[in-house]
C-alpha cells in the first residue's frame, strides 16, 4: 500500500508541478547557480563545504554547501540546462510529502497520514520552494529533518543525528530539529531528564562538526551575524515594539497566504508592508498575536496528540524566520514558510479525522432501533461524503493555484511583473520591472520606475546601481558615475556597482581609478568576475606581473575561466613570454586571424573589449 501511495503522490507532483519543468534560471538562481564558479569546477562538489552560500560573499552569513553540491552535480548533468534542477526539486517535494504521510500514520490512521500527505502536496504556497530552483535548500533541509525525526521515532539515534546534520548543511533554519526533538522526547515520550540527556549527546558532534565548517567558511564576524539592510527587511531597522508588531502582522499574512492563496509575490520588501507602530491600529498584528496564542494553547493542552506536535512544529520552525527575535535577511518569503506549514497541515488533518470521528458516533448511526441496517450505512457514508467533499474541492482549488503560479516562475518578465502587480510598493519588485524594461530598450520607462522606487527608498544600492546602467546605455556616463558611487555609499557590500566602476574607468582608460575600485570590491568578494576587471585595469598600468600572480595564485597556470586565461596569457605576452603566452591563447584565436596578426594585436592593444 505504501509504494502505491508514494507513486501516486510522484504522479500528482508532476501533475501540479510539471508546468514549470521547462521554466528559466530567474531571479536568486542566478547568484547561486549560474553565476557560482563551482559549477563548471571539475572537484566543485567538494569545494562546496568550503564556500559561503553565495560564493565568495561571507557578508551574507549563509553556508548551505549540501545544496550547492546538488546543484554543481545538476550541472553536471546537463550545463546550463534548468530542466533538470526543476525536476529534482519536483521529486524531492513528493519525497517529503511521503516522509510526512510515513510519519502521521504512526501517530493516526491511514486516513489521516493520507489526507495530510495530500495537503502539504497541494499547497499554493509551496510553489515558491519548488518551482524556483533556489527554494531547493528549503526542500532540502525540511526532507533531512523529516528523514531525522522518522529515526527518532523509530529509536534510530544515530541515524537520527546524520539527517539532522545533513539539514544544517543544506540551510541553518535545521536547527529547528533541536527543541521539537526535545518536546517530542521529553513531552510526548515522558523521557526523563537524564534519559533525554543520553540521546541529546548523539546529535553534538553533528552541531560540533557543522559549526567548524561553517566557521571556515564564513570566518568570525559572519559566522553568526549577517548584513541585513532596512530596503529588505524594514523589520531590523524598527524600535523593538513597532518591529514585533510589524513581525505578528506578517505572521497573519502567512496564514492568509497558506489558506486562502489569492495573491502570491516573489518579493515583499520595502515599503510593500508597512509598518505597525500601534497594535491596536492593526487587525492583522492582532490576528496575528491571536494566531501565537492560540498555537501555542494547543501545544501545551494538546501535547499527546498529533495537535500538539503539529503545534510544536509550527511553533519552533516559523520562530527562525518570523523576525521576531533573530532579524533575516528579508521581511517576508513564500518559500520560508515550507517547513512551518507541515505544522499547520497537521492540524488541519486531525481536525479532519476528528469531524469524522464524531460522525461516525453520532447516536443516531449508531442506534440500531428503528433503522434498517442498510439505511445506516447508507446515512453514514453520505455524512462522510459531506465531511471530504469540501477537502476534495479544496484539492482542485489549490491544484488550480500550483499550475497558475508555476508559470509565474517560467522566465523573469512573468514573475517580475506578477510581482509588481501584487506587491507594487515593493522597491525590489519595482526595480526588477525597470531591469526588464531596461532589456527591451525602454530607457525612458525603466527611468520613470526606477525614480518611483528612490522615491520610496533614495538609498537602495541595486536601484541606484540600474539606474546607472540606464545612464550609461544613454551616454550620460558622468551621471551614471554619480550614481554607481552611491550605490557603494548606500551599501558598501553590494559588488555590481564596484564592476560597474571598474568596467567604466578602465574603457575611461582611468585604469589608476579602476584599480582602486576593485580593489576594494576584492576585499569582499573574491570573486573571479573581480579578478578579471581588476588584471585588465593592471595591465592598462603596466602591471604584468601582478597580474600572473593575482590570476596563478587562485586560479592556477591555466585557468578554466575564459577571460582569465585570455588576460593571464596577455600579461605573458606583454613580458615577451611568447612561448607560454602561445600556450595560452592559441585556442582562444579567431581562426580568421592568423597567428602573427592575432599576436601582434594583442601585444599592441592597450585596451581590450570587454562586456559587462
Amino acid at each position: 500500500m505504501d509504494k502505491l501511495i508514494f507513486s501516486l503522490i510522484i504522479v500528482l507532483s508532476l501533475v501540479l508541478f510539471g508546468n514549470g519543468i521547462n521554466g528559466d534560471f530567474v531571479f536568486d538562481d542566478h547568484s547561486v547557480v549560474t553565476d557560482n564558479p563551482l559549477m563548471e569546477d571539475s572537484v566543485g562538489v567538494f569545494k562546496t563545504f568550503l564556500h559561503p552560500y553565495h560564493y565568495d560573499r561571507l557578508q551574507s552569513g549563509l553556508y548551505r554547501p549540501l545544496t550547492i553540491a546538488s546543484y554543481v552535480l545538476n550541472w553536471r548533468i546537463s550545463p546550463g540546462q534548468p530542466q533538470s534542477f526543476h525536476l529534482v526539486n519536483i521529486f524531492l517535494h513528493a519525497v517529503a510529502s511521503f516522509l510526512i504521510y510515513l510519519i502521521v500514520s504512526g501517530f493516526k490512521n491511514r486516513t489521516t497520514a493520507i489526507v495530510s500527505s495530500l495537503l502539504f502536496l497541494f499547497l499554493p504556497i509551496h510553489v515558491e520552494a519548488v518551482t524556483s530552483i533556489a527554494g531547493r535548500s528549503e526542500l532540502l533541509m525540511f526532507l533531512f529533518f523529516l528523514a531525522s525525526f522518522l529515526s527518532i521515532k523509530k529509536g534510530y539515534y544515530k541515524t537520527a543525528a546524520v539527517f539532522f546534520f545533513l539539514s544544517l548543511l543544506s540551510k541553518e533554519t535545521g536547527i529547528a530539529f533541536i527543541p521539537i526533538f526535545l518536546f517530542f522526547e521529553f513531552v510526548q515520550r515522558k523521557e526523563s531528564v537524564m534519559g533525554l540527556f543520553k540521546k541529546i549527546v548523539y546529535f553534538i558532534p553533528s552541531l560540533a562538526v557543522y559549526a567548524v565548517l561553517r566557521y571556515n567558511a564564513l570566518g568570525f564576524e559572519y559566522f553568526i551575524n549577517t548584513n541585513t539592510y532596512s530596503f529588505f527587511n524594514p523589520i531590523a531597522a524598527m524600535d523593538i515594539l513597532p518591529g514585533l508588531w510589524t513581525a505578528f502582522k506578517v505572521a497573519c499574512l502567512y496564514a492568509q497566504k497558506i489558506i486562502f492563496p489569492i495573491y502570491f509575490s516573489s518579493d515583499y520588501s520595502y515599503n510593500q508592508i508597512t509598518a505597525v507602530n500601534n497594535l491596536f491600529d492593526s487587525w492583522q498584528a492582532l490576528a496575528g498575536i491571536g494566531i501565537f496564542v492560540a498555537i501555542g494553547y494547543l501545544s501545551i493542552s494538546k501535547h499527546n496528540s498529533l495537535v500538539g506536535l503539529g503545534a510544536t512544529i509550527f511553533l519552533f520552525s516559523y520562530l527562525v524566520v518570523s523576525n521576531l527575535f533573530v532579524k533575516i535577511g528579508t521581511i517576508m518569503a513564500e518559500r520560508l514558510m515550507y517547513m512551518p506549514s507541515l505544522g499547520l497541515v497537521m492540524l488541519i488533518a486531525a481536525g479532519v479525522e476528528s469531524l469524522k470521528l464524531k460522525v461516525n458516533l453520532r447516536p443516531e448511526l449508531r442506534s440500531r432501533e428503528n433503522q434498517s441496517s442498510r439505511f445506516k450505512i447508507f446515512n453514514l457514508k453520505l455524512s462522510l461524503l459531506t465531511l471530504y467533499f469540501p477537502l476534495l474541492t479544496l484539492f482542485v482549488w489549490y491544484g488550480y493555484v500550483i499550475i497558475d503560479r508555476n508559470r509565474d516562475w517560467l522566465n523573469e518578465k512573468n514573475l517580475f511583473e506578477s510581482a509588481y502587480a501584487v506587491a507594487p510598493n515593493s522597491v525590489v519588485n519595482i526595480t526588477n520591472v525597470a531591469s526588464i524594461l531596461f532589456r527591451e530598450g525602454k530607457n525612458e520607462e525603466a527611468l520613470e520606475k526606477i525614480n518611483k522606487a528612490l522615491e520610496i527608498e533614495p538609498k537602495n544600492s541595486p536601484t541606484l546601481h540600474l539606474g546607472g546602467q540606464i545612464y550609461k546605455r544613454i551616454g550620460e556616463d558622468k551621471i551614471a558615475e554619480e550614481w554607481w558611487r552611491k550605490a557603494t555609499i548606500a551599501q558598501p557590500d553590494y559588488l555590481y556597482p564596484y564592476l560597474s566602476l571598474g568596467a567604466l574607468y578602465y574603457k575611461r582608460g582611468d585604469f589608476g581609478s579602476g584599480k582602486e575600485i576593485l580593489h576594494k570590491a576584492k576585499e569582499m568578494y573574491d570573486t573571479p568576475n573581480v579578478t578579471t576587471l581588476l588584471s585588465f585595469n593592471k595591465i592598462g598600468l603596466g602591471e604584468y606581473r601582478e597580474v600572473i600572480s593575482l590570476i596563478e595564485e587562485k586560479f592556477g597556470i591555466k585557468p578554466k575561466i575564459y577571460e582569465l586565461r585570455f588576460i593571464l596569457g596577455v600579461a605573458y605576452l606583454k613580458l615577451d613570454d611568447d612561448l607560454r603566452a602561445r600556450e595560452l591563447l592559441l585556442g582562444l584565436k579567431d581562426p580568421a586571424l592568423s597567428e602573427d596578426a592575432f599576436f601582434w594585436n594583442l601585444k599592441s592593444t592597450k585596451i581590450f573589449n570587454i562586456d559587462i
